[in-house]
């Protein structure tokens, strides 16, 4: 099983390097429905999907844009696998520090031949070394052999190191940038569902361990589906990207604001305990109700917009995500029968 896990993960990262490139030389951002849409064509797993970019990869005239790479998405691309968008994930956060490392036998080399020889060999085999995976040696490959040869020839040394670390950079921008926006909700900008669980996993380990407080806001725009039959769907839209900035605007710090679906979403405060968690809600629900849309198709105010809040904290002796979730959950759905536009705490 773990054979067959690394041989996925290896033929994953194979296909990302390739979409990357791919995209590279058609001058596609790398966003993840572009990337989404790219590595299935790398992979070959949609025939048709491959057969309608052949026929634009065949026409020079025609440019693969962004709206034709949404267009491909959502006619073609079938949302991957838990599994595989796992693999992709692990191996694109392994190929960063992979190249992170040859980033640095580069940069201790750029300026100083003196000892470049003496020193080379040790630090490719070393690179080597940590490397177990068959795809990520063949990523680094390209860069360790150009020095491997710069070092024998003795040629133009600065200028082509620099040269190299220009492309590993732009790679590792590349693979950053789509792990980033990958997490990230398309229309509000803030986290996604996705993001939000490997985040609740990640802060109530630490409440665990550390027996430190975190607090869960729930929150659902109060009748949202009015806004959508009065004034249309893209005024919908606007209201959600007016909550969110509403929310990320009023929390802090550490702070994690996350769509949780539909018209709500969640907020995570670590070292928060519940009275806090109560007054940080209360700042949010008043800062949404003093947000105003306005219409500049019509010149008026779209009605105002107001939100219910329900407040948890988690128990970490006690509480699964499930039921820290469910107790949150629970506490907004009692703002809503409460007559919404309001913030309650769990019930105990």
């Amino acid at each position: 099983m773990k054979q067959e896990a690394r041989k996925m993960e290896s033929q994953a990262l194979a296909y990302a390097r390739k979409a990357l490139l791919l995209m590279t030389e058609r001058n596609v951002e790398p966003t993840p429905v572009n990337y989404s849409v790219w590595y299935h064509y790398v992979a070959g797993d949609i025939a048709a999907l491959n057969k309608e970019i052949d026929k634009f990869l065949k026409t020079r005239t025609l440019n693969i844009t962004d709206d034709v790479n949404i267009y491909l998405y959502n006619k073609y691309v079938v949302p991957p696998d838990h599994h595989e968008v796992k693999a992709v994930e692990n191996t694109s956060q392994n190929a960063q520090t992979v190249l992170g490392e040859i980033m640095d036998i580069i940069d201790k080399f750029s300026g100083d031949t003196e000892h470049y020889n003496h020193q080379i060999d040790a630090h490719v085999t070393q690179l080597s070394q940590k490397i177990t995976d068959p795809a990520l040696k063949e990523m680094a490959k390209e860069i360790i052999n150009r020095a491997v040869a710069i070092r024998d020839s003795g040629s133009a040394l600065s200028s082509k190191l620099e040269e190299s670390k220009k492309e590993v950079v732009h790679l590792k921008n590349s693979l950053e940038k789509v792990t980033n926006e990958a997490n990230r909700d398309f229309l509000t900008e803030v986290a996604n569902r996705k993001a939000l669980e490997h985040k609740l996993e990640e802060l109530t380990t630490q409440s665990r361990v550390n027996s430190s407080d975190l607090c869960m806001l729930m929150v659902d725009i109060d009748h949202f589906k009015n806004f959508n039959d009065k004034f249309g769907h893209q005024i919908g839209d606007e209201v959600l990207k007016k909550v969110g900035r509403a929310l990320v605007d009023t929390v802090k710090g550490k702070d994690f604001v996350a769509r949780y679906g539909g018209e709500e979403f969640a907020i995570l405060l670590p070292n928060t305990t519940l009275a806090s968690a109560l007054v940080v809600g209360e700042n949010i629900r008043k800062n949404v109700e003093e947000t105003r849309l306005f219409r500049k198709d019509t010149g008026v105010f779209v009605d105002e917009i107001t939100i219910s809040v329900g407040v948890a904290r988690f128990r970490p002796d006690q509480d699964s995500v499930a039921v820290f979730i469910s107790r949150a959950d629970n506490a907004l759905y009692r703002s809503k029968i409460g007559g919404r536009n309001r913030v309650t705490p769990e019930s105990f």
